[in-house]
């Protein structure tokens, strides 16, 4: 028996031996019937990804508690397989098979799932008004987009424009005043 020698744990829980990986990759694609009788597409969606580890470990009772406790703690984690790395995923399910002759090795097969993970927009309120404070999340007449979080940045220079630790040059100066007065100065 062969087995896949890349992955070695499941979030922080080590396991002796990966025998095997199913990777889904999926695109959800839309269909509307319209009055002649055919189907239009409109949109793609882009399925969050699963995988499915067989796993095997020595410490039967130890590692499917740890596995168990890790996937009620709801907390995303990364896994390097032997074809990608796969980025905020969680423990879907778990399902475990013992016999006789491997009561103290852990047979299991762990399927796994790709979060998604977003964050509200704020709003003006629908009647135009400006209160100074922020509308509700949504909004028919929202004109404001999400500004941008660490969390969300999908390279290092949008991290840094959302967090204001942006710096020009390489000597690391920070950024040009924006004070009128100083900025009329210069141009007058």
């Amino acid at each position: 028996m062969s087995v896949i020698a890349f992955s070695s744990a499941i979030g922080p829980v080590a396991i002796d031996c990966v025998v095997s990986e199913r990777h889904s990759s999926e695109l959800d694609i839309t269909e509307i019937p319209i009055e002649t009788g055919a189907k239009i597409t409109d949109h793609a969606i882009i399925v969050p990804k699963r995988i499915t580890l067989d796993v095997a470990d020595y410490g039967a009772a130890a590692t499917y508690a740890a596995l168990v406790a890790f996937q009620e703690s709801r907390v995303p984690f990364s896994l390097v397989t032997g074809l990608t790395i796969y980025n905020s995923m969680l423990i879907k399910r778990i399902d475990a098979d013992r016999d006789a002759g491997t009561s103290k090795i852990l047979r299991c097969r762990c399927d796994l799932q790709e979060v998604i993970i977003v964050s509200t927009s704020y709003a003006a309120s629908p009647d135009g008004e400006s209160t100074g404070q922020r509308g509700k999340a949504g909004g028919t007449k929202s004109t404001r987009a999400a500004p941008p979080t660490s969390e969300r940045a999908s390279d290092a220079v949008t991290a840094d424009r959302a967090t204001g630790t942006v710096q020009r040059g390489d000597a690391g100066v920070s950024a040009a005043p924006t004070d009128q007065s100083v900025l009329r100065s210069i141009f007058q």
